[in-house]
This record gives C-alpha cells, sequence and structure tokens, in this order.
C-alpha cells in the first residue's frame, strides 16, 4: 500500500504545482487535428527502450523530477527507481497546461463519465452468475480511497491497476473524472 502512495502522493504535490502554476486555460484544436496517442506501448518499459525515447521525443515530453510531462498529449509518464515507466496519469484536460488525453481510456471509460457511470461500467466487467447481489453491486467500488490533495477523489481499483481521480474533493456521485492513473 505504502508503495502505491509514495507516487500518489508526488501525484498531488505535482498536481498542486501543476493547477498552481497553470494560469490559464488550454483549448485544443479541432478534434479532427488530433492524432490519438497510446500510453500502452511506453507502459512496462524502459526510460531507455525505443518505443519510450520515441514516445518521449514524438510527443514533447520534459522530464521533472521522475516524471515526464507530455503536456500536448495529457500524459504524465512516472518512472520508478529502476527506470521503468511504472505508471501514466491520463488528464482530462483540465489539469494545469495538460490537454485532453485523445487515446482509448482503460476498460470503456470516458472522461465524461460520472462517478455513478464508471462504477457501473466496472460492475459489468465483474458480473456473472456466480455472484451474490451484494457481490455484484460491490464489483464496481473501489479497494481504497481518499483525498490525499484535499481537492481531488480518488478511487483505487488495484485489481485494475488504475485509480480513478475526481474533481471533487470527496466521493460525490455526480463528479466527473480529473485523471486516470494506469499502473503495471
Amino acid at each position: 500500500m505504502n508503495a502505491l502512495f509514495k507516487p500518489l502522493g508526488i501525484f498531488a504535490v505535482l498536481s498542486l504545482l501543476i493547477s498552481a502554476c497553470g494560469g490559464h486555460n488550454v483549448h485544443a484544436g479541432p478534434a479532427d487535428s488530433v492524432t490519438a496517442i497510446s500510453y500502452e506501448i511506453v507502459m512496462g518499459k524502459s526510460l531507455s527502450d525505443k518505443d519510450v525515447v520515441d514516445f518521449i521525443a514524438s510527443n514533447n515530453c520534459s522530464p521533472a523530477a521522475e516524471y515526464q510531462l507530455c503536456k500536448d498529449v495529457g500524459i504524465a509518464l512516472w518512472i520508478d527507481a529502476s527506470q521503468i515507466v511504472n505508471m501514466v496519469y491520463l488528464y482530462a484536460g483540465n489539469a494545469g497546461d495538460f490537454r485532453r488525453y485523445r487515446g482509448q481510456l482503460p476498460f470503456g471509460q470516458s472522461f465524461y463519465d460520472p462517478m455513478w457511470r464508471v462504477e457501473e461500467k466496472l460492475r459489468d466487467l465483474n458480473t456473472d452468475d456466480s455472484l451474490s447481489l451484494q457481490e455484484a453491486w460491490q464489483a464496481g467500488l473501489p479497494d481504497e480511497e481518499g483525498s490525499p490533495d484535499h481537492m481531488h477523489y480518488w478511487a483505487m481499483y488495484k485489481r485494475f491497476g488504475m485509480t480513478v481521480i475526481y474533481n471533487s474533493p470527496g466521493n460525490d456521485e455526480d463528479a466527473y473524472i480529473y485523471a486516470i492513473v494506469v499502473s503495471k
């Protein structure tokens, strides 16, 4: 659990810095001029891997502590101590200078999904005839939750390797996705 909270804590600080430094809104260009980028090509790979090097170069990423910030495509890569891309942050476009991530989100999620819809989609992934009604309902709920930065509610789904960060400081079923963190 502590291994997860360290990068998430770093994200909280990074999120606050981005919010404090980003004093203007960023508007993405027309949808047809944006090419969807897939984060999956870099997950679990070394910082020196050709795919990662090419990704960083082609997306104008810039280093910031343990991160590679790819603001033009709405992605931040968290590099662990072994220089492996361990987590990828996918932004909804409302974080400082980050544009909206235009690629496919994990598990059929959409940045337009409120919390209740995210939970419903995750519940649908887990439903089968062997689950009781209570177990089926709980299948979409997070394994852990909290608000480490006191600005965003974090729903951690360890079984999916995903954390959904919402634009609300508390558990609000109508809150929308601020960012999704995917881990290997």
